[in-house]
């Protein structure tokens, strides 16, 4: 379990574990939610984890993490910077197409601008901006998973091309290049995908300009 590697202690709070970590400057707050979540999600990992996918939810349920314990995720990031835990890193997830064997899924709350600075179905789903909270919980999560072994950084897109705006360019440049160019992370390099995906555009790569 990430919280007992990363040496978390446990308190009980209005019946949610609520776990605590602090790293560096900044502290990463997680809600452990795996006894809640639907263990019938979790399938036998047999590969070793070496990699982690970064998802955007497409939509957004409020800050209240119990409203994501069906989210197909080993982790979710909600806009006020609180991580939710719902399965255990242990557990192989359908959640990240060709990368399910090695991964760790964590999803961003939000429905996130693509390139061309539209969103999905925003009359429906929102029109949502990654907050500063977000990005520094997902740069941390991502500092953790790093230390127990975590080396590859994906995009969803990367493993299925009709995620095409999945994480997006502002998750993705915010946390997935963070952590290419500051925790010396592989994306795989320029071109990279596996089975039906998509490699990350370049646009990607660079400081978000949205149309």
């Amino acid at each position: 379990m990430l919280e007992l590697v990363l040496g978390l202690s446990s308190v009980l709070a209005s019946g949610v574990v609520m776990a605590w970590a602090r790293a560096r400057a900044n502290t990463l707050e997680v809600v452990d939610l795996r006894a809640e979540a639907p263990a019938s999600k979790r399938q036998v990992r047999k590969a070793t984890v070496d990699a982690v996918v970064l998802h955007q939810t497409g939509f957004s349920r409020g800050l209240d993490p119990i409203r994501y314990r069906k989210v197909t995720a080993h982790f979710v990031v909600l806009p006020d910077g609180t991580v939710v835990q719902l399965h255990p890193v242990s557990a192989r997830l359908s959640a990240s197409n060709g990368f399910n064997s090695r991964s760790v899924a964590v999803e961003f709350v939000g429905n996130f601008r693509s390139v061309q600075g539209g969103w999905w179905k925003p009359e429906k789903y929102g029109r949502n901006t990654p907050s500063a909270a977000q990005i520094r919980a997902g740069r941390q999560l991502l500092r953790e998973l790093q230390r127990v072994g975590v080396r590859y950084v994906f995009a969803h897109r990367q493993s299925l091309e009709t995620r095409g705006n999945d994480p997006g360019p502002e998750i993705w440049h915010a946390v997935g290049q963070w952590a290419v160019t500051a925790l010396g992370m592989s994306d795989g390099g320029p071109g990279y995908a596996v089975g039906t995906g998509a490699p990350i555009p370049d646009a990607w790569r660079r400081a978000p300009t949205l149309a």
